[in-house]
């Protein structure tokens, strides 16, 4: 399998005793589903789009860094940290809709319950609260990811090569293991020096996304110094999203790692980019924050109904699927509460 392209194609002459003429270094990933192209491909094939539908392309980007987002917060939940986030690391996966089920078997809709042993990367698109964010396991009336043509969905997005990552130490049930780790430097321990290591990358890759270089290779001075949000290249405004997406790359690639916002608000400033509350909600002259928190319950209560409906329709028609997009609002809704919804806004300068 791992033999050099100029290798004979005869199995026979492929034995031990005639080896490759050189040796090439390859990377193996082993996944349940078939990816079709590396976000760095999928940038590079988007420039013309970007230009002509911007809406539509950063709207798509929202979907995958909020796919990101969901993986990277499951992996911390396991105490790793990837650190060599870039876009060749970053697969897409054909994702087309799956019709309803049959209401007879109704029981196909419940999630499944089980967690593979292994520390998934895939962002869970399954909108049960009870899965963790980056488990993989895909619901059979969920969307169905297949290897045929899909650009018009949603992709899914599937972090791979783990070789950089680092685990922290911690929740082994080895007693001598348990003496070694109590000997540790709280420093060691806590990785503090990779604590927000990834949410730092994750803001280069909202430049790339976008079709903008990282700005530390394009200004070595911000590699050099203290920097200041106003130091960074602005995202050109193309659509109402790139407003957004700058104030997070910002967030994320604050100088202080202390300033630097964590992955889970990330994840929820991208759910408000995509969702909303918009700023016409809050936009209440004087309001409190008690009637801000109450009208933004009303909100999520509404949308959670209008989802259900969504849901509704689509059991009856038969030709319609649930999208990965489907999924991800239903996930998001489930778990919104106001004083989150309230937070994000504020981290967007929408209040």
């Amino acid at each position: 399998m791992l033999t050099s392209p100029d290798a004979p194609k005869d199995p026979l002459s492929a034995l031990p005793s005639h080896p490759p003429a050189q040796e090439q270094d390859c990377v193996v990933v082993i996944t349940r589903e078939v990816p079709h192209q590396t976000a760095s491909d999928f940038v590079q094939d988007s420039a013309a789009s970007h230009q002509s539908e911007p809406e539509v392309y950063e709207r798509r980007v929202c979907f995958l860094l909020l796919q990101l987002c969901n993986g990277l917060e499951h992996l911390k939940e396991h105490g790793i940290i990837h650190r060599d986030l870039c876009l060749e690391n970053l697969l897409l996966v054909h994702c087309a809709p799956q019709a309803s089920p049959d209401p007879s078997s109704a029981t196909s809709w419940a999630p499944p319950t089980t967690i593979p042993p292994a520390p998934a990367a895939t962002p869970s698109s399954c909108p049960s609260a009870a899965l963790p964010a980056g488990v993989t396991p895909t619901p059979p009336a969920g969307p169905a990811c297949q290897g045929g043509p899909g650009e018009k969905h949603l992709p899914r997005l599937i972090i791979s090569n783990f070789l950089k990552a680092k685990q922290k130490p911690g929740g082994t049930t080895n007693l001598q293991q348990k003496k070694s780790q109590a000997r540790l430097a709280p420093e060691i321990v806590s990785a503090s020096q990779y604590r927000k290591f990834d949410e730092f990358q994750t803001g280069i890759l909202i430049y790339e996304l976008l079709h903008q270089p990282n700005p530390f290779e394009v200004r070595a001075q911000l590699r050099e110094q203290d920097y200041r949000q106003e130091d960074l290249p602005p995202l050109p405004a193309l659509s109402l999203y790139s407003p957004g997406l700058q104030r997070l790359a910002h967030l994320l690639l604050q100088a202080d790692p202390i300033k630097r916002i964590r992955i889970g608000e990330a994840k929820r400033v991208l759910q408000c980019l995509l969702w909303g509350p918009r700023r016409e909600l809050v936009e209440q002259p004087g309001p409190s924050e008690e009637v801000l928190c109450a009208t933004l319950s009303n909100w999520i209560d509404m949308k959670r109904a209008l989802m259900m409906m969504k849901f509704a329709e689509k059991a009856v028609d038969r030709r319609r699927g649930v999208e990965l997009e489907d999924w991800l609002c239903c996930q998001y809704l489930a778990s919104a509460e106001p004083g989150a919804l309230l937070q994000s806004l504020k981290l967007l300068q929408l209040l």
